[in-house]
């Protein structure tokens, strides 16, 4: 790659994610998915679930498939979110060239890989692309509890410097032409992403982002024990729009990582919220019929009445954002909803703030978990945890919350990571741990977060899976990426059963037995091959009918193992 700045943010993204002695063709396949699925998507998207990129890849780097903005990875994933409640679905697919330059004839290769996905299939593809479209075949079996038919959206990442070319449009207008006669999408768009647009998405990825709207009216209120500055005011909803947009244009969702309650597309408050903009004598009720919202910036400017806010995001007012966005052109220039900004300084305020400002509408106790004095507990204990900065764990409460940091992407323990490696490691369920960590939340309210629980399991959990984890970078082992929650339990059982999780001594000297094991790379890859050979002896052995492909996901036989 000849483009030293894009090979900058190359460089940054290799440091936070361990990615250091990959080579650079497949740190910028991660890259590039990095760009579009957390800018676009989730904050929830694991890189190493949606990268597919290797021999018979059928010219295709990366795959995302999403059900109301939760990534899936497996049937029984869309199973649960499409028994709850009707569902949208997104596919997205990205393919990513190092080359300045586009070629007509990879642009077609691209296409044609992604037709064969949804129809009649003539390349031969790796085991990775067949689970995805098993997975995709899934969902369409899914097709009556959807709103509408899926959108495709098709992107194609390289690091040079988009110009209109006539022939590559024909190739894409034609490759789109052909999936659109499948009659299974009710959106196709194809985007190509040069190192302009790629750099502009990583920093709104990292919310690294500066807005300037205008307030006539606002107040700043009295000096608050942990807050620099905060307001109170009237913000017009065509400014607030500004707040919303990522530099596409479209709704930059990463602003909500902070709001715990997810964007729920039909219920009364929303349908009032709609109706009122819809129609144009209400929307001059706004203001003194919505609840408002709520904005949490790093850094506040005032200047008249412009304000400038840098790395913002809006921890109150959701689906008032959405709806305000989804409807902009309906918009008058007078309607208004209120507006509270603040500039933070104490973390834990800011937590407070959340859960303040999210009680109006109903909100599911487990999306206030992170929030609770147990998770304090477990930040404070894994920052006093003694351990050399390679394998330093350290748990973030708060999106971004080690951004300005030494701590990298391996160091960092999310709410997402630390309920799959517990469920799996502590709780012996590493099926389960296939599931989107929301459902967990639920599934094992009384066997995790449980006050009185010894912080050591927790610790062990994260430190395993972690150090398993680290032996995938870069799609290194991908059979060990599949079946980590299995090895993960495996190797756990090798030390004995786990005392009582609220036996604080014993948990200690138990925990501290094997995370001297994890810390000693040595012996760490010995069990760890132990444990693969065990699973597959157990799978050459299953009996006849077994479907080794599914066999993570298979309960009779993981729990067949984990008993062996």
């Amino acid at each position: 790659m000849d483009d030293p700045v894009l090979q900058a943010y190359l460089k940054d993204f290799a440091a936070a994610h361990g990615m250091d002695a990959i080579g650079e063709s497949v740190v910028f396949e991660y890259f590039a998915s990095y760009c579009v699925y957390l800018r676009d998507f989730s904050e929830h998207v694991i890189l190493d679930d949606v990268v597919v990129a290797g021999g018979l890849d059928t010219a295709i780097d990366a795959i995302g498939i999403f059900l109301n903005d939760i990534p899936v990875c497996t049937p029984t994933q869309v199973d649960e979110i499409a028994s709850r409640q009707r569902i949208e679905v997104d596919f997205a697919f990205i393919q990513a060239k190092t080359s300045r330059s586009l070629n007509a004839a990879e642009v077609g290769s691209y296409l044609q890989g992604i037709k064969e996905f949804f129809g009649p299939r003539y390349q031969p593809a790796n085991e990775t692309i067949d689970e995805k479209r098993f997975l995709s075949d899934h969902v369409f079996l899914n097709s009556v509890k959807m709103r509408a038919k899926p959108r495709l959206n098709i992107y194609y990442c390289y690091a040079g410097s988009y110009k209109n070319d006539p022939v590559i449009d024909a190739r894409v207008r034609a490759g789109c032409d052909e999936i659109k006669s499948y009659n299974l999408f009710s959106d196709i768009s194809f985007e190509f992403l040069d190192s302009d647009r790629l750099q502009q998405r990583y920093q709104e990825a990292n919310l690294r982002i500066e807005r300037e709207v205008q307030i006539n009216e606002y107040a700043s209120l009295p000096n608050i024990n942990g807050i620099r500055q905060a307001y109170l005011g009237v913000l017009p909803c065509k400014e607030l729009v500004k707040l919303l947009s990522n530099s596409d244009g479209r709704l930059h969702k990463s602003l909500f990582n902070e709001n715990v309650r997810d964007y729920l597309s039909r219920n009364p408050v929303n349908d009032e919220i709609a109706q009122t903009i819809k129609s144009p004598d209400g929307q001059g009720r706004l203001a003194a019929l919505n609840n408002g919202i709520t904005i949490v910036a790093r850094d506040v400017r005032i200047i008249g009445k412009n304000f400038t806010l840098s790395d913002y995001q809006i921890v109150n007012g959701c689906q008032t954002s959405h709806i305000v966005f989804e409807y902009q052109n309906l918009l008058q220039d007078s309607t208004s909803v209120p507006v509270k900004i603040i500039q933070a300084e104490d973390r834990d305020l800011v937590n407070e703030i959340v859960r303040a400002t999210n009680r109006q509408t109903e909100v599911k106790d487990e999306a206030f978990t992170v929030l609770s004095e147990f998770h304090k507990r477990i930040e404070r204990f894994f920052a006093s945890a003694d351990a050399d900065a390679e394998y330093k764990l350290v748990y973030e409460r708060r999106k971004r919350q080690y951004a300005d940091t030494a701590f990298n992407h391996h160091n960092i323990v999310t709410l997402t990571f630390l309920t799959n490696a517990f469920v799996s490691c502590a709780l012996e369920r590493p099926v389960d741990s296939n599931d989107y960590y929301g459902v967990l939340l639920v599934r094992y309210n009384d066997r995790m977060y449980v006050d009185g629980h010894s912080l050591w399991p927790y610790l062990l959990s994260a430190t395993l899976l972690r150090e398993l984890e680290k032996l995938c970078i870069g799609k290194a082992r991908p059979v060990l990426w599949k079946f980590r929650f299995i090895i993960a339990a495996l190797i756990r059982r090798k030390f004995g059963p786990m005392p009582d999780l609220k036996n604080d001594r014993a948990q200690k000297d138990y925990a501290s037995k094997i995370i001297a094991v994890c810390h000693d790379k040595p012996k760490f890859r010995e069990m760890v091959g132990k444990a693969e050979v065990a699973l597959a002896e157990a799978i050459r052995t299953a009996e006849p009918g077994f479907d080794s492909r599914n066999a993570h996901q298979d309960r009779r036989f993981v729990e067949k193992l984990l008993r062996s």
